[in-house]
């Protein structure tokens, strides 16, 4: 009996130590310092009349939708966290998005579609320092200040049957509903066309309309910041109109 009566006093003596032990590392590990960045504040207030989108170190030529940072509604202001600029000496750029309504929900049948715009020499660029509270504004552009990011296509289908809107053998999405199919009846089909920075102009010469057959658009070029208007009567296809979307030209 009393060698099970020191056994069980040393076991409990060795369960103390362990328990101590591993007291102590966690008190240890609670008082280490925090050597985290401290995130930083920026406010975006947006002057414009225009809903804006902010984008972070973006490649306009490999557009990239994760690097938004927030959506900022006329008149109103965000607040964005976010840590400090990776490089202190280079900092961050960030790149406002203009929304221009291109067409209503009336037009499309379903939603409002808004296509981005940038104001000429737009660009946000600064040292985000630890801690620190920063306001930025997105002023208004004025008359001829709006640069489009790419070309519009508008079709509307007359004809008998549905169609597809085609570009060389890929088939153009729509951009209220990402649909492939044109309805007949009133409502309109818009579609994007992308430009690379380089291109001012591009030529169109491989749209097609296809039902039951292809049926070839006339060949046009095609310009950024301009909507092509097109209406497809079964084997008829008629247009361009052509529409600066600019909303401030002079």
């Amino acid at each position: 009996m009393l060698i099970k009566k020191y056994k069980y006093i040393l076991c409990s003596i060795v369960l103390s130590i362990i328990l101590f032990a591993f007291g102590s590392c966690s008190e240890e590990e609670d008082k280490k310092p925090d050597n985290s960045p401290k995130p930083a504040s920026v406010n975006f207030f947006n002057e414009s009349s225009f809903k804006v989108d902010i984008y972070k170190n973006l490649n306009p030529e490999n557009f990239d939708p994760t690097a938004l940072v927030c959506t900022v509604n006329s008149g109103s202001t965000q607040k964005v966290t976010m840590y400090p600029s990776a490089d202190q000496m280079i900092g961050d750029v960030f790149y406002p998005r203009y929304k221009v309504l291109l067409a209503n929900s009336i037009e499309t049948g379903t939603t409002n579609i808004y296509v981005d715009a940038q104001r000429d020499m737009s660009n946000i660029s600064f040292v985000v320092e630890e801690g620190k509270i920063y306001t930025k504004q997105i002023p208004q552009p004025t008359a001829g200040q709006l640069k489009f990011i790419n070309g519009y296509i508008k079709v509307q289908n007359t004809g008998s049957s549905q169609i597809q809107i085609q570009r060389a053998n890929g088939v153009l999405l729509k951009l209220d509903d990402k649909g492939a199919y044109l309805n007949t009846g009133s409502t309109l089909g818009y579609y994007e066309i992308i430009l690379n920075q380089l291109d001012t102009v591009l030529n169109m010469n491989q749209l097609k309309a296809f039902s039951s057959s292809h049926i070839d658009f006339p060949a046009f070029d095609i310009e950024r910041g301009k909507l092509y208007s097109f209406t497809v009567n079964n084997s008829v296809i008629t247009g361009p109109v052509v529409t600066n979307l600019d909303p401030l030209r002079n």
